[in-house]
């Protein structure tokens, strides 16, 4: 751990995260309309957007590096770079011409890419104070979700302006210029390691450390529950035009606005207080993004929709900041290969997002919009539910210190 006098500011972390928060947008929103203006057929471009976001799924599968050989604010810059040279490659590609060479374009750059998600957690477990860690995933999700849906829609903007090698120049730029601010943070050299002799061994007896800790344990399991997962916000523009809804409110409610407020419900994170239960908030952030999916319910108006999706939003990302703080409290400071480990729980956390995804469109496909939004609803009252009756059950404070966590030595 760095002396005290140069940890830096949590706020460094929304700038850290943004090489990939920018291009985690550019997939979700640009991306599927660019390909659908150049005449890609729907399937097609449903087939490209799975293939594109595998990275993020088996980021655990390289992560490893991250921990070894550099300094993980080194190996951030490195992938922030290269991972702007694949952006400047691909996408002139986009269109119905090079579909094969640039879908495999875009997966070699999200791979790079997602070594900055990785050196980010390390980062954040290893150079800031466990006080200062809530605030700097506050931060960190203000960078990776308020500047995916704005950077979305910076793209959308160039490209009605520019031509596309010329949108990937701008767009290069914007992912390499924020790694830079990495060299700043104080870190020591990793210490001597090979490149794979005994990682793997390692690596399992840090996941098998998580397992047998009860309070790592129930703060994992928590993580893989179907709450907070904002699964809803993916769907949200399928249902907008039962609202009432056209595409240039979609644009404004799920793109510019929507891009705020999940920027500032992330950042709203930071006044929640340190010594707060994290486990307690995360669960209590899910309910308030339920009551916020409730105004979705009274009308199929345009007003309810605007208002019920700016809301939906910004409890998200709420709910994501509570998320990555959650999970940097597992990690602690106790792991050796924090980045691996902050990887490998991001990605089961992935899982629940997949999950209840398929379940709102289930909800969907049997009730219509409201059994949809009842099923997204249901998730996070359910794990709160649980979450409070475990804490009522066994007399747990609200409140808790950050060592006596991490030392396990809590009743549960």
């Amino acid at each position: 751990m760095a002396d005290s006098r140069s940890w830096p500011k949590p706020w460094v972390f929304s700038l850290l995260i943004l090489p990939l928060g920018i291009l985690v947008g550019f997939i979700s929103t640009p991306l599927p309309f660019l390909l659908a203006r150049a005449g890609v057929p729907v399937e097609r471009i449903a087939t490209i957007s799975s293939i594109v976001n595998l990275p993020s799924v088996l980021i655990f599968l390289w992560a490893p590096v991250v921990d070894i050989k550099l300094r993980r604010r080194t190996w951030l810059v490195l992938a922030a770079l290269v991972t702007s040279i694949f952006v400047g490659l691909y996408f002139p590609l986009i269109g119905a011409s090079h579909l094969i060479l640039m879908s495999a374009l875009i997966v070699a750059g999200g791979i790079v890419d997602s070594l900055v998600l990785a050196a980010c957690g390390g980062l954040m477990v290893r150079a800031l104070p466990e006080a200062a860690q809530s605030k700097a995933s506050a931060w960190y999700e203000v960078g990776f979700l308020g500047g995916g849906a704005l950077g979305g829609a910076a793209v959308l903007w160039l490209a009605a302006r520019l031509s596309l090698a010329q949108v990937g120049l701008c767009v290069a730029v914007l992912v390499a210029l924020p790694a830079a601010v990495a060299f700043t943070i104080p870190e020591p050299p990793p210490a001597p390691a090979s490149w794979f002799r005994g990682r793997f061994a390692e690596i399992g007896r840090e996941i098998w450390g998580v397992v047998r800790s009860p309070e790592r344990r129930w703060s994992a399991l928590l993580l893989m529950a179907p709450g907070g997962t904002g699964a809803a916000q993916s769907l949200l523009p399928a249902i907008a035009s039962h609202y009432g809804v056209e595409e240039t409110g979609v644009m404004w409610t799920n793109g510019l606005a929507g891009g705020v407020a999940l920027a500032l419900g992330s950042l709203s994170a930071t006044l929640v207080p340190n010594d707060w239960d994290t486990r307690l908030t995360y669960a209590g952030a899910g309910l308030t993004n339920a009551l916020a999916a409730c105004i979705l319910l009274f009308a199929n108006r345009p007003s309810f929709y605007w208002a019920g999706t700016v809301l939906y939003l910004a409890t998200q990302g709420l709910c994501w900041a509570r998320f990555t703080a959650l999970t940097v409290e597992i990690v602690g400071p106790q792991t050796r290969d924090a980045s691996t480990l902050y990887s490998v729980l991001t990605s089961a956390g992935g899982l629940p997002v997949m999950a209840m995804i398929w379940l709102d469109g289930f909800g969907f496909q049997k009730f219509g919009t409201r059994g949809l939004v009842w099923t997204d609803i249901s998730g996070n009252v359910v794990v709160f539910a649980v979450v409070a009756i475990i804490f009522i059950a066994h007399g747990l404070p609200l409140r808790q210190g950050f060592q006596a966590l991490q030392s396990g030595r809590s009743r549960v």
